[in-house]
């Protein structure tokens, strides 16, 4: 594989983002083992109410990019790299996805969020669930993208079996050009610009990936963790949209729009909207329809005085 020699970013540190300028922070938080060092990226106006991007996996902060531009002008942008990924902590600890989310939780605590809207993807959102369903008072509204609710057919997901693998993780985690010929190429149902793959490749070759991202996958199962979150989504009593590709191989339509199954149905306020065309990486596919969803459901649930 290319050898691609990664360059930390120092906390402060501004770049470009387009047109948007974004910081880097490195911040030290409280976690179940021992303390978490996060790396996470803002961009906009401080005092404005606050959107919290989780990405999914193999991704990082970087996967919003496009979202940036869109919103920085309105909202407070928080975009961290998920513990295991990019520049945020990889130390052996409590990797189960609730752990995660109270580490996370922490991490907010300590820059004094208060309340927020979250944008998901993947297994971000497995995150955003355990998140928002333990502390609801936290949560504006949440845009959940590609992740199951409650239908699911493990055959259609058996990710699940070599993730965890302590053999093929870590060799499919540590090198990025084999990840994406062996699985992301073949989930995507667009053309997704050279620059952006190679730009998520770079991102997970940070030192520490290969061994830390299948801790996850080695705590839990996908049925249990999908069990565990299940019993969460009545207590999200915040409107929340459902937002999947219709091209999705592992996650087809009818996960999500069964005539008599829906799964809006598992949550008090919740509406279900399709970017057409996508596969299950929506937002590398079809970032403008992304933009364009997502906008809409913020102006209609994050209005621009709401600070609290």
């Amino acid at each position: 594989m290319p050898r691609r020699t990664t360059v930390p970013n120092t906390d402060g540190e501004r770049e470009m983002v387009g047109s948007v300028e974004v910081t880097h922070h490195f911040e030290e938080a409280p976690g179940a083992v021992a303390p978490i060092r996060w790396h996470y990226v803002t961009a906009g106006d401080p005092h404005a109410p606050t959107v919290l991007f989780l990405h999914g996996n193999p991704e990082s902060w970087r996967a919003w990019e496009p979202q940036f531009e869109a919103f920085a002008d309105t909202y407070r942008i928080i975009a961290p790299d998920l513990k295991g990924y990019g520049q945020s902590d990889k130390s052996p600890g409590d990797w189960r996805w609730e752990a995660t989310a109270d580490e996370l939780l922490a991490l907010l605590d300590q820059m004094g969020l208060g309340r927020f809207a979250i944008v998901s993807h993947d297994r971000g959102s497995v995150l955003a669930d355990h998140l928002g369903g333990t502390n609801p008072h936290r949560v504006a509204c949440y845009v959940r993208m590609q992740q199951v609710c409650h239908i699911w057919r493990p055959e259609w997901s058996w990710q699940a079996g070599y993730f965890a693998d302590p053999l093929f993780g870590p060799s499919l985690f540590g090198d990025p050009d084999y990840y994406f010929r062996f699985r992301l190429d073949a989930m995507l149902k667009n053309e997704v610009p050279v620059e952006r793959l190679e730009t998520l490749k770079y991102e997970m070759s940070y030192p520490g990936i290969a061994d830390a991202v299948i801790r996850y996958y080695q705590a839990s199962t996908f049925e249990k963790e999908r069990v565990d979150r299940i019993r969460l989504f009545p207590n999200m009593r915040f409107p929340v949209l459902l937002l999947q590709g219709d091209r999705d191989d592992g996650q087809p339509p009818y996960y999500f729009d069964h005539p008599t199954l829906p799964a809006t149905a598992c949550f008090p306020d919740a509406e279900l909207q399709w970017v057409e065309g996508a596969g299950h990486y929506t937002n590398l596919e079809k970032p403008e329809a992304v933009t364009e969803h997502v906008a809409k459901f913020l102006t209609a649930h994050l209005p621009a005085n709401d600070r609290a």
